[in-house]
């Protein structure tokens, strides 16, 4: 049955490294929630705490209700998938999925049920006499996800379990995850560094720095409305403009005013944040940015243009090639039009939004 995890002022330290720092989350049942961010963040720090192999300096982990903060990891029952599939290499594909169950004394035609259901789960069945050498890479992300749904779980954990793969097979494993979790409703609690496969595979998005949870939200909302300039960056790409604001008003680097939904009365610097697809190539004319193309990089369904603007600046500009009349060249005079109703503007000190939705 599919478990509330609850975290409450979770810390990990290292000596005078604060690996995790003072996390609350909520985890529903059945839930899809994804620890995101850069190398050294702590999000499998935190992963690993929950599974029981980390300890825990302060505060309390639940399952629903009950604290376990000095269960045994054993005694979780939580389902672990591990970045490098950690696959026995002496067992087969059949033993390797068995061996949880085994571990629990399972035997007999339930063991064999069980494993052969996992395996057919997995679309692993027709492997299921070969050792892991035999097997591709893919094929040994599905034993180990096998192994890790056999045992029925009320967690399950995965620790970057798709970055060893190549891309077109990534995007492939990322969907049979998907499908898998919501098919067995299990709590599932994912770590990743990649930014497209966290808004890919997600509910909700815990985007973490610095041991800390920068913004919590579904991927839509992480994307669309990041609640810093940290959130802005790491989630896909932004451009970075500087500006003022006044009485509702942000004048981008003094040549373009817009109005925008900001705090009640917030006057002082701003950055505003633009991703690519929201700004488009025009004619020069008053009232817009301008600039100069510096590159233009085709990538079949849109191109990439690098745009140098009258301050020296740079910002990258997507144009979809389905709308696009033709291909500009190096040296082009643009006008950039911004759509108003996607920027983000944060204050320049804090670097927090400062927008009303």
């Amino acid at each position: 049955m599919s478990q509330t995890v609850r975290i409450e002022s979770v810390v990990k330290e290292y000596g005078n490294f604060r690996a995790v720092d003072n996390v609350n989350l909520e985890i529903k049942p059945g839930e899809f929630f994804t620890l995101l961010g850069p190398s050294g963040c702590g999000k499998t720090t935190l992963l690993r705490m929950i599974a029981g192999f980390n300890s825990i300096e302060s505060g309390k982990i639940y399952f629903n209700d009950i604290e376990i903060n000095d269960v045994p990891a054993h005694k979780r029952n939580v389902g672990m998938v591990f970045q490098n599939y950690a696959i026995f290499p002496h067992l087969s594909v059949r033993d390797n999925v068995a061996y949880g169950l085994k571990a629990r004394k399972v035997k007999g035609s339930e063991l064999t049920e069980r494993t052969d259901e996992a395996m057919k789960l997995m679309q692993i069945y027709e492997y299921r006499d070969r050792q892991p050498s035999q097997l591709s890479g893919g094929q040994q992300q599905r034993v180990a996800l096998a192994r890790a749904v056999v045992i029925h779980p009320n967690v399950l954990l995965m620790d970057e379990p798709l970055s060893n793969l190549d891309a077109k097979l990534r995007i492939q494993m990322r969907t049979s995850i998907k499908k898998l979790q919501k098919s067995l409703n299990i709590t599932t609690i994912y770590v990743t560094h990649d930014q497209e496969e966290a808004l890919a595979i997600s509910d909700r998005i815990a985007v973490m720095n610095k041991g800390k949870v920068e913004q919590l939200g579904e991927p839509k909302e992480i994307y669309m409305r990041p609640a810093n300039t940290f959130v802005a960056n790491f989630i896909g790409t932004s451009n970075f403009l500087h500006g003022e604001a006044e009485n509702g008003v942000v004048n981008i680097l003094g040549k373009v005013k817009i109005p925008v939904k900001i705090k009640n009365g917030y006057k002082g610097k701003v950055v505003v944040s633009v991703r690519p697809e929201n700004a488009a190539l025009r004619s020069v004319q008053e009232g817009m940015l301008k600039g100069k193309v510096l590159f233009a990089t085709f990538l079949g369904d849109y191109v990439n243009y690098e745009v140098e603007l009258e301050d020296g600046s740079s910002i990258e500009i997507n144009e979809y090639t389905s709308n696009m009349d033709h291909l500009r060249k190096s040296g082009d005079l643009v006008g950039i039009e911004l759509n108003t109703n996607r920027i983000t503007v944060f204050d320049d000190e804090t670097k927090n939004s400062i927008m009303v939705y």
